[in-house]
């Protein structure tokens, strides 16, 4: 294209920026970002430094109790464990007591002086909840002693795909592990010291069937009898008809039913009362079916129903007595069942008929001895009890009552699966595996019984087996009426009609690439998969999100590692600003996706390892969802200040929501943004300091890192929030180009900061460090005037750029700007991720400015030169990496010169 040689201005608005990784570089459409790095995106009108992140909860494995052995191995190095794996839940304990907190797989410290080969993890559950003393923490273990099998953990040994997962009914949390009985907690809202405490079901399920049978007499054969009482040498119960309860090889209860006389009164049962045999109905002669079934009003937990057993007998007419035991922990609840006399009602088929008697609290029923024969010793055990009850129901009054309608028997556990989700009432399981290494499971899906309001009550109609064997749902997620099940070769839909589930599959192909990578936004399920983002209707549509295609198949798929990469990306919905972020940890770089805006941005530096849709207390005293990160230090076996836990922090709303909520924590405990700064009058000396440790796949590897003079004005309960920050070299500029201007802190005591990879040399006096800032990127589309396509044969060459900031403040936590605050210009060519051109701003007689962040168009441009590079696809770029510093970024412009082709300037 001909073009006389023109003096050029490029003008970027920024007002409305958005990014777009649809395409590569070169085919961001103008008008859009082609890299858009740490903003606000919750309001339009420039660009605001995104605000950080909150500390929400540090965890305390050394709290949590009921150790096997009675020794908690975090008792004196918590300060060097590493959390793996979090999911949060809240609940109900009792009528109203909210409860809420996290389930947490946790690996055990080594020695620092001899590292260890430490890949044994714990499942820890730590909840808070209403106490005398007001709301407090507790921990306690559910699971100790695990040798690998941890998929948020890296590499080697570790890696055995064991897909985890938590469901919540409104009472009771459910952990998922694929290979591994699934366990139930629920809690117990009381009075005293504690007032809340939980229960650990494990294995979760309905248990054995019940045993029931009747009363009968010592001869041989044994003859049904009416019961007089008064136990003796051939009257009374027998230890063998009450087993353990506890004890997971019995029966969670067994009960005996026993007919007396119609005149029995309390005093009729010397020594053993039956509280409500005064009241209770007298029979008719003739046949009756019996049955219980225990249940948690706690939990919402029931067992299965026991056999029903036949009563029958002649003459006069009788009273039916219950005698039973039971597991306190695992219930408390008795539904009592019993068919109208069949043989007015139709026969045998009349006593398949049952109908609820009564469903009593068993605590108002429990006596401190049962009616046992002399020769044989009280069923007493510990966390069971003892009771006794008589039905009050006459056949005319039964007919009115429930009839039980489900089937009578049931799985004794719940299946061994990964994904867990509750759907109307209805459990569903998928990744069923008899272990976690084993990848042969057949891909099915189980749920609980419809009919009934209990997730623990399996039967074997209850599964869908897909076509492609294997085929297994990685996580659920609710998408709208229905719950999608996301595979790795695609979606199954599982729909609730009438009682009964329905299951389409669908859109093979389009398989998801990790158990977290998914999140729900309204009725609209979000997933990853390996070459985009894709979303989900209830209708069952699929819909590409074609904006950060390049993000996933160029930046995080793009190495032999790539499939392990995007395993680990995590996913989470943030009501409270409404973002949607995707997290990839080994990149450590997120995905923001504002919804109130439509704009798309990235992290970058985010430091986390996974995220996740959680709950928290809000100032109000009101639970609100949030999106959860997960922290650790970097090397955990390094760490040697004893304050350090792994943590977990919440996007901060505004630039005023960065307290710790805590009133006793006066501290800025941000990260991203955070507001330490060096001394400038403090010398700065650096060695080398190497460590070593053992990875995931204990293997010893050595780290090398840099040790400087502890350069930073904090106290030592502020020293361990330091640790895992990033940290830039600010200034002076001579300094930061030469050096490794970027690191992350590994460890720091009262006189060193250990950096990662760090290159030795001295920083001298006047060097400035910051602690992390919120890394702030615009990176526009090509330098172009116009759309027209013959421009792409125009040749450019960019000598300067400068910016227009508004809104300028400084929200610094030690009240001082900071010791210098600017931006940096870049030019990039083409699709290359080096800049080819790079310079700081400096004043109209060419002096670098060190305080360049100031309100307006500024007179300070960065200068690339008079003779800079020539070229057709040229992109500007402007980044910050200054901490505590409030700004609109509303435009930026780059100044230049129009060329002819290069064809038309040859001579040949």
């Amino acid at each position: 294209m001909q073009v006389p040689e023109t003096d050029v201005t490029w003008t970027y608005s920024l007002l409305n920026a958005t990014e777009s990784k649809a395409t590569a570089r070169t085919g961001t459409p103008m008008g859009a970002m082609s890299e858009l790095v740490g903003i606000d995106g919750t309001n339009s009108g420039g660009l605001m430094p995104f605000p950080g992140f909150r500390e929400m909860h540090r965890f305390a494995p050394e709290t949590a109790t009921g150790w096997d052995g009675g020794t908690n191995p975090y008792t004196s190095l918590a300060h060097r464990s590493k959390v793996v794996d979090f999911w949060s839940f809240n609940l109900v304990a009792g009528v109203s007591s909210r409860v809420f907190g996290f389930v947490y797989i946790v690996r055990r410290p080594t020695d620092l002086i001899t590292p260890a080969c430490n890949n044994v993890y714990d499942l820890i559950l730590e909840f808070n909840a209403p106490q005398s003393a007001g709301n407090v923490w507790t921990a306690i273990r559910l699971r100790q002693g695990i040798n690998g099998g941890v998929l948020a953990d890296n590499g080697g040994l570790n890696v055995t795909s064991a897909v985890m997962s938590i469901e919540t009914t409104s009472k009771a949390v459910y952990i998922f592990e694929r290979g591994q009985s699934p366990i139930a907690v629920y809690f117990k809202a009381t009075t005293g010291p504690v007032a809340t405490t939980a229960a650990v079901i494990n294995p979760a399920g309905p248990g054995i069937r019940p045993v029931s049978k009747m009363y009968v007499d010592t001869s041989s054969p044994p003859v049904e009898v009416d019961f007089t009482g008064n136990p003796s040498g051939t009257i009374g119960h027998f230890l063998a008809d009450f087993l353990d309860p506890t004890n997971s090889a019995n029966a969670p209860g067994s009960v005996v039913f026993s007919r007396v006389t119609a005149t029995a009164t309390p005093s009729s049962f010397a020594g053993n009362p039956v509280s409500n045999i005064g009241t209770a109905s007298t029979n008719l002669a003739g046949t009756y079916s019996l049955a219980v079934q225990f249940e948690d009003s706690r939990s919402g937990r029931k067992s299965q129903l026991s056999a029903n057993v036949d009563m029958t007998f002649t003459g006069a007419d009788r009273r039916i007595v219950i005698d039973g035991v039971y597991d306190t922990i695992r219930f408390d609840t008795l539904n009592i069942y019993r068919s109208v006399r069949t043989s007015n009602a139709g026969g045998a088929f009349a006593g398949g008929i049952l109908q609820l008697e009564a469903s009593i609290t068993l605590s108002s029923y429990v006596v401190a001895n049962l009616p046992m024969n002399t020769g044989s010793f009280q069923p007493t055990y510990t966390n069971a009890a003892k009771f006794r009850y008589a039905y009050q129901l006459k056949d005319s009054a039964l007919v009115m009552q429930d009839v039980y309608l489900d089937r009578p028997s049931f799985s004794t556990t719940m299946p061994k699966g990964g994904a867990g989700a509750l759907l109307d009432g209805t459990m569903l399981v998928g990744n069923i595996s008899e272990s976690a290494s084993d990848l042969s499971g057949l891909g099915d899906t189980r749920w609980s019984a419809s009919g009934v309001d209990s997730p623990e009550l399996f039967t074997a109609q209850g599964q869908y087996k897909p076509n492609s064997v294997g085929d297994a749902v990685t996580c659920f997620k609710r998408t709208g009426q229905v719950m999608a099940g996301l595979t790795r070769n695609g979606v199954q839909f599982f729909n609730k009609q009438n009682g009964y589930i329905r299951v389409l599959a669908a859109h093979q192909g389009y398989g998801v690439t990790g158990p977290y990578a998914a999140a729900t936004v309204g009725p609209v399920t979000y997933y990853l998969n390996y070459r985009g983002l894709k979303a989900v209707y209830p209708d069952g549509r699929l819909d590409d999100v074609q904006s950060i295609n390049q993000v996933v198949s160029s930046e995080w798929y793009a190495d032999a590692t790539g499939s392990q990469e995007l395993s680990k990306v995590s996913m989470a919905f943030d009501p409270a600003t409404l973002c949607l972020y995707i997290l990839n940890p080994t990149r450590q770089a997120a995905v923001q996706m504002w919804f109130a805006t439509g704009v798309v941005s990235e992290l970058y530096d985010t430091s986390f390892g996974k995220v996740t849709s959680g709950w928290w207390a809000d100032t109000d005293g009101q639970l609100v969802p949030r999106a959860l990160f997960l922290f650790n230090a970097p090397y955990p076996d390094v760490v040697t200040d004893t304050n350090f836990r792994p943590a977990v922090f919440m996007p901060s709303r505004t630039y005023n929501d960065k307290q710790f909520p805590e009133s006793n924590i006066t501290t800025q405990v941000s990260m991203l943004d955070g507001d330490f700064i060096r001394n400038p009058g403090d010398e700065a000396t650096s060695a080398v300091y190497n460590y070593t440790y053992r990875d995931s796949s204990c293997t010893l590897q050595t780290v090398n890192s840099g040790k400087i003079g502890n350069v930073f004005e904090i106290t030592a309960g502020e020293r361990f929030r330091m640790i895992g920050a990033w940290v830039y070299l600010t200034f002076p500029f001579a300094k930061v180009a030469a050096d490794n201007s970027k690191s992350r802190i590994t460890n720091i005591d009262a006189n060193f900061v250990y950096l990662e990879n760090y290159a030795t040399g001295s920083l001298g006096q006047s060097a400035t460090w910051v602690a992390d800032p919120v890394v702030m990127k615009v990176t526009t589309a090509a330098l172009k005037m116009t759309e027209d396509k013959v421009e792409d044969f125009v040749v450019k060459q960019p000598s300067s750029l400068g910016v227009v900031l508004t809104d300028v403040g400084y929200t610094t936590g030690k009240d001082r700007a900071p010791v210098a605050d600017y931006w940096v210009s870049k030019v990039y060519r083409e699709n290359e991720t080096s800049a080819i051109l790079s310079a700081y701003p400096t004043s109209p007689d060419g002096t670098s400015v060190q305080h360049a962040m100031i309100r307006g168009d500024s007179p300070n441009w960065a200068a690339f030169g008079k003779h800079g590079i020539l070229g057709q696809w040229f992109f500007p770029a402007v980044e910050v990496f200054i901490p505590n510093v409030r700004y609109r970024l509303v435009g930026l412009q780059v100044k230049g010169r129009m060329l002819p082709t290069d064809r038309t300037r040859r001579t040949y």
